[in-house]
């Protein structure tokens, strides 16, 4: 992987990891801030087998943002033969995740791995709350979860962290696998088994498969998972794990909801009990919170602050987000979507019971390939339509389908579309509830 000239591969590992423990920057963007830190070139590859982040190079160690460059250009090298600041491997991505590598094993917090369909990042964060309570903790930052932002993260973590949850996003089989051991988790917890990346992964049997991945490297270092007894797949794929650390239905740690939309539950610790105000949307986010309130209990967290952590999480934009809007109510969910994540979305909708009248404002689900046209239809199906004043779909997904023909639903192939049509409305007192795929940015149509 790295180029395996001895002096080099010694510096790399040696000598440059002894310039990061003194300068903790490690980067493959120059927009971002930093001094004498470590740049890594990255990205896709020119016909050549360079990164296209060997272009920036130069302006990382000009500006004093880098003191080394690790790129893969043996050209560029060649104008700096003599300047050892810029260090030649083989492949910076790979480059890269051998030295996150060998730091990881250079730390000694316990590192939670959190893998699934849905629900991921949500979870992170409620896990950062309940656990910062008693110690210093690190979560991954914004989307940092993939084969670049997974050992970005692992080099962000210092040994003066007392624990540390990381994300593993993946698409592919194999992935989950690729990204777990790399991080070496000494715990372990998959949210569930949906459709998400479908058109990726293949079949729903291909996405059960990635997410035991983490469940097969925790059984093979003999390591601990967080297992959600409500949900029997998981429980069935996580068979063989020597130590199963269960949450919900007949175990430790229990819940019972107590009122919706926004759910308040009563969290059940053996004897004890907590009401719980939340500010998540959806009765669905029950076994997310449970999994957080098992973790804090399994590292003695008292149940008090359990609750307060809970209690503390906002949810991040565009990810079940209140906002106002024109003496109207709308709830952005429209960081992305899934039909898995779509069907709980829509069933809690039309189970709440509000004052206000709903509008609903649906976007295509994307990375669904042959298996689109039919998710497209069964969400529509799944649409009562006697339940909102009016129902908006958007994407060209839906044209595909079988649209009732009722006054109260429109389709738009264009979001601008969408927005004249919502605006000449003049809707007052309502309640938008928005959730589509990422590149719909649905959340425009709300922008003035």
């Amino acid at each position: 992987m790295i180029n395996r000239n001895i002096e080099t591969a010694q510096f790399f590992m040696e000598g440059l990891y002894q310039h990061y423990l003194k300068h903790p920057f490690v980067f493959i963007d120059t927009r971002k801030e930093g001094s004498n830190g470590i740049f890594v070139a990255v990205g896709q590859k020119d016909a050549r087998g360079a990164h296209r982040g060997n272009q920036f190079a130069e302006l990382a160690i000009n500006t004093g943002k880098a003191a080394y460059a690790i790129i893969n250009d043996a050209e560029l090298k060649q104008r700096y033969a003599e300047d050892a600041r810029y260090i030649l491997v083989e492949d910076g991505e790979k480059a890269l995740q051998e030295f996150a590598k060998h730091h990881r094993k250079q730390l000694n917090c316990p590192i939670i791995a959190i893998a699934g369909s849905n629900g991921k990042t949500t979870i992170k964060e409620l896990l950062h709350r309940v656990l910062s309570h008693q110690y210093k903790t690190f979560s991954t930052q914004g989307n940092l979860n993939n084969h670049l932002g997974v050992p970005l993260s692992l080099l962000s973590i210092d040994t003066s962290y007392e624990m540390a949850i990381l994300e593993i996003g993946a698409n592919h089989l194999e992935e989950t696998r690729f990204l777990a051991e790399l991080i070496e988790p000494d715990y372990g917890l998959v949210t569930n088994c949906g459709k998400d990346h479908l058109g990726e992964y293949g079949s729903i049997e291909n996405i059960i498969k990635a997410n035991k991945e983490l469940y097969d490297v925790l059984k093979e270092n003999n390591k601990p998972a967080f297992v959600c007894t409500n949900d029997p797949l998981l429980v069935e794929i996580s068979e063989g794990l020597s130590n199963r650390i269960f949450y919900g239905k007949n175990a430790l740690v229990q819940a019972k909801v107590l009122s919706r939309p926004f759910l308040k539950f009563e969290l059940a610790i053996e004897t004890s009990k907590w009401a719980v105000q939340t500010n998540l949307f959806g009765t669905f986010w029950l076994d997310a919170l449970l999994g957080a309130a098992a973790v804090g209990v399994y590292f003695k967290i008292d149940g008090a602050s359990i609750q307060k952590g809970l209690e503390s999480y906002h949810p991040a934009a565009l990810r079940s987000q209140l906002l106002p809007w024109k003496d109207n109510k709308v709830l952005l969910d429209c960081y992305n979507a899934n039909p898995s994540s779509m069907d709980v979305f829509l069933a809690e909708i039309q189970e709440s019971n509000l004052e206000e009248a709903k509008v609903l404002v649906l976007g295509e689900m994307l990375e669904l390939g042959s298996y689109s046209q039919d998710e497209h239809q069964k969400l529509v199906d799944a649409i009562d339509l006697n339940q909102f004043k009016s129902i908006v779909l958007l994407g060209a997904s839906f044209l595909e389908v079988d649209l009732p023909v009722v006054q109260n639903l429109q389709h738009f192939e264009t979001r601008s579309a969408a927005k004249d049509f919502i605006l000449t409305q003049n809707y007052k007192k309502h309640y938008f509830f928005v959730k589509g795929s990422r590149a719909n940015l649905l959340e425009k149509i709300f922008e003035d």
